[in-house]
């Protein structure tokens, strides 16, 4: 059964949206960083980013010379793949143009920080009940193996580690820092887990040197995201 139609798959996938947007709208109401009418145009901008990058995220698991001619297939035609690296860094971008636009100057990026890794984790269980972002095998010699897996359950690795960092910053959300460093660390925890990840996922890969485009993109993002951390601390 597709994950699109499963049961199980919709309910948590849809719990984390729910889930997520809440903890998304209790976060805007305690910072009321932005009027309502600027809010909605940058929520609309990183909903416009989010879904242009969850398709063009793809290109990381398809060959560099079929890049090019890809581009117009994976935004106009295919409508049954998405990548949540894509969907992330796609939205960040989309709300850095709406800010632009604008003309607002100030971090907008905080009430994210704990909506967006609560709702990854429930939506990881619903991965693992639908069957996408599957592991690798598991070796003959794994104690796993006594639960009756056969592959590692990778979505409910990550869905673990996105909830680690949901609490993490739900627990520090109040301590004073720079603003948009809170969602900044959510970023950079995001890159690390999904870089991590990728030695346990079992879908293809596309290797250059030792590690996967996916792998690499997470790697430039998180050395960027810490030089603009460290920037901002230091401000």
């Amino acid at each position: 059964m597709s994950p699109a139609f499963n049961p199980g798959y919709a309910t948590f996938v849809g719990l984390g949206l729910v889930m997520g947007y809440l903890a998304k709208s209790m976060e805007e109401r305690r910072l009321a960083i932005l009027p309502s009418g600027q809010r909605r145009w940058v929520t609309a901008g990183a909903l416009l980013g989010a879904i242009v990058g969850a398709k063009l995220g793809l290109l990381l698991y398809l060959p560099f010379d079929a890049w090019w001619q890809s581009i117009r297939a994976l935004l106009l035609e295919e409508w049954g793949g998405r990548t949540i690296i894509g969907a992330l860094f796609g939205g960040f971008l989309g709300v850095e143009v709406a800010k632009k636009a604008l003309g607002i100057t100030v971090a907008t990026g905080d009430p994210y920080a704990i909506g967006l890794p609560l709702g990854q984790a429930l939506g990881r269980v619903g991965c693992f009940i639908g069957g996408c972002c599957y592991g690798r095998p598991l070796d003959e010699a794994s104690p796993l193996r006594s639960l009756s897996l056969v592959s590692h359950p990778a979505q409910l690795y990550e869905g673990a580690l996105d909830l680690a960092v949901a609490v993490t910053l739900f627990a520090i959300r109040k301590q004073p820092r720079a603003p948009g460093l809170l969602f900044r660390y959510y970023l950079l925890s995001y890159a690390a887990i999904r870089f991590v990840m990728d030695f346990f996922r079992g879908d293809e890969k596309q290797l250059l040197g030792p590690l996967s485009y996916a792998q690499w993109f997470c790697l430039a993002c998180a050395v960027a995201l810490s030089f603009d951390v460290a920037r901002r601390r230091r401000a």
